[in-house]
């Protein structure tokens, strides 16, 4: 059963490779890598990439090169509709795949034919190889589509290389919204949105890298992407309870506060803490303590 794993790449042509052994050496070999290529294309990074990828020899390769740049959401979404698998997968261009990823991930989607499946998440930093995080999904197989929005509204059920969907269904949401930031958590919410037949399973075979002097997003982008998201969160907010929805609102407005501080707007971002705070003391108190070595770098 072909599975397509679809990989956008811009400027990491020093990373990629390892992303493209990880899959070819995947356990389960009838797979087609979609690598889409959305650096400029008279760029120093254009060239270098396409020398990579022209390195392989693999027919299960195939390479996209957009004309111009089009952004994370919307080079996925070329992949998504170029895709000839049963089934769809996505990888980032320096994080890996561990050997069994894929035949796990199918074998639990096909026995109980489900249209998408996640499974548990790991960093690590790239340089030393350091655990860093672990991202346990707070769900479970059986729950109800509004039990699974709920846990999406507030923990995020994320991160897209952990994602594998039937190719059917995703095509027929859309695929990605085109978003500046947050996109796979719309794509998520869009995905419980269609009620899908979802599954979980509690294992993590892929790592995530973050390296060396790599910060959280910042920018204006970052900016419209939160608006977005929390305008789609405010949807759904008939199903949280008061303090449900205090805890999604001191967050969103914590998030805004380290944005616009990274940013230098500073008065932007003593009034994000203040409504933060003004939301929820306690949880405003977590979420500084959880940042903070963040916010001082």
């Amino acid at each position: 059963m072909l599975v397509t794993v679809v990989m956008p790449t811009y400027n990491r042509a020093k990373y990629i490779a390892n992303a493209i052994d990880s899959v070819l050496s995947q356990s389960h070999r009838e797979i087609e890598l979609i690598i889409i290529d959305d650096n400029k294309p008279d760029s120093e990074a254009r060239e270098e990439t396409s020398k990579v990828v022209k390195s392989y020899y693999d027919e299960r390769i195939r390479y996209i090169q957009n004309e111009k740049n089009i952004g994370g959401a919307m080079t996925r979404n070329v992949g998504i509709f170029a895709a000839n698998g049963d089934y769809i997968a996505f990888l980032d261009d320096d994080d890996i795949y561990l050997p069994t990823k894929i035949e796990v991930e199918l074998a639990h989607m096909h026995e109980r034919d489900l249209d998408v499946c996640v499974m548990d998440g790991a960093t690590y930093y790239y340089e030393n190889g350091t655990l860093l995080s672990e991202k346990h999904q707070r769900v479970q197989e059986g729950m109800t589509r509004e039990e699974l929005i709920k846990v999406h509204l507030l923990y995020h059920i994320s991160g897209t290389n952990t994602f594998m969907y039937k190719a059917s269904f995703l095509k027929g949401i859309g695929g990605f919204d085109d978003s500046p930031s947050c996109q796979e958590y719309l794509l998520m919410q869009k995905t419980l949105d269609n009620n899908p037949k979802f599954g979980y399973i509690a294992q993590t075979l892929i790592k995530n890298f973050n390296h060396e002097g790599e910060q959280l997003s910042t920018g204006p982008n970052k900016l419209k992407g939160q608006m977005m998201l929390i305008a789609k969160k405010k949807e759904h907010f008939d199903l949280l309870s008061n303090v449900e929805k205090r805890y999604v609102l001191c967050r969103h407005h914590g998030v805004l506060f380290f944005v616009h501080y990274k940013m230098n707007n500073y008065l932007k971002a003593f009034k994000e803490a203040i409504l933060s705070f003004f939301i929820s003391p306690k949880q405003a108190w977590m979420w500084y303590k959880e940042y903070k070595g963040k916010i001082t770098q």
